[in-house]
């Protein structure tokens, strides 16, 4: 096959286990394919250990380990990567994929990618199963979706997109249309995973675990990177107003908002945050968000479809009353 592929992989956390990063990249370097291969680590503030254990990959010729001049968070991690991977001549052919810190990859994950794309030589995304609780139902969508129309595929595929990083894109997705991962902030891939395919043209998928999150890793997701998670679904909004998506997909834009900037966080913070603690200031900031932005979404179809009753009761307590709403949590943790 006449095909390249670089695989990213973005560390960002001053601290990040040496023993997770080395399962990463030996995973990158065990991939059994034909085809011409370069390892690209891109890390942003790590520390002087980080830096010397990586040093040792950069003696093999596949290896290239690149730093942010400052802090830039993951996305600037994977930016760079982006930006490293264009230099030269980047042909039509050239594949890229996206590996976070602690994840691996199947060893046959890029030639069973790879050669699926060659069985489609229209293709520009190929996704895989992976090991979420999600995963199943993603090959359902991404099955579905195959055989659909492209606006009908590009539909569904917004409002259930499956993880970024179990798929392989043409670089030209992201080069052709400017799309880079914001940075500073994290959940850095809620919204650019949707609009690289939106972007794209022609899916297709291999119904088998071969990308593998790290289940190790624990959340420590605070209040504060719940605003994060704000912020990257507004860059998403920004971009498809831009480019015309949310015109062409309202509903489906919509949901994925409704999806990841509203009820993610809202349950997030529930979840993660005492009773006591609740405040009724960032409850009512969400509030005020959602009916900035959609007004209207308890009337979206694919929210009345995908919620029950008790989940879209709770809902509609908050856009009512943030303060009730609070009070009524409380009570349900006194139960």
């Amino acid at each position: 096959m006449d095909l390249r592929i670089s695989i990213v992989i973005g560390l960002y956390d001053a601290n990040t286990d040496t023993n997770k990063i080395k399962n990463t990249i030996e995973s990158a370097l065990s991939q059994k394919n034909d085809i011409k291969t370069e390892i690209l680590v891109c890390a942003d503030v790590v520390s002087e250990k980080v830096k010397s254990f990586l040093s040792e990959y950069e003696k093999n010729e596949i290896v290239k380990v690149f730093y942010t001049s400052e802090r830039r968070g993951r996305g600037g991690a994977f930016n760079l990567g982006l930006r490293k991977s264009f230099d030269g001549d980047t042909k039509e052919g050239d594949w890229i994929c996206f590996l976070n810190a602690g994840d691996t990859l199947d060893p046959s994950f890029t030639k069973k990618l790879l050669k699926k794309a060659e069985e489609n030589k229209e293709t520009d995304v190929v996704g895989c199963a992976d090991n979420t609780d999600e995963s199943d139902m993603n090959s359902d969508v991404f099955r579905e979706a195959l055989s659909m129309e492209d606006y009908d595929k590009k539909a569904l595929l917004t409002v259930n997109p499956g993880s970024m990083e179990s798929k392989i894109y043409k670089k030209n997705i992201f080069w052709d249309n400017g799309l880079w991962f914001p940075e500073n902030l994290l959940f850095e891939k809620s919204g650019i995973g949707r609009l690289a395919l939106l972007c794209a043209k022609n899916f297709e998928y291999v119904a088998e675990k071969l990308y593998f999150f790290d289940k190790d890793k624990t959340s420590d997701i605070t209040e504060d990177d719940l605003y994060d998670r704000l912020d990257v679904m507004s860059f998403f909004l920004e971009e498809c107003y831009k480019r015309e998506f949310l015109e062409e997909f309202p509903e489906e834009v919509e949901s994925a908002c409704i999806d990841d900037m509203y009820m993610k966080t809202l349950f997030t913070y529930i979840a993660i945050t005492p009773a006591k603690k609740r405040k009724q200031t960032f409850l009512k900031m969400l509030q005020e968000s959602m009916e900035d932005c959609f007004p209207e979404f308890e009337t979206n179809p694919y929210y009345y479809e995908k919620y029950d009753d008790d989940i879209k009761d709770l809902v509609e307590l908050h856009m009512a009353d943030p303060n009730k709403f609070l009070k009524a949590t409380m009570k349900m943790d006194a139960l």
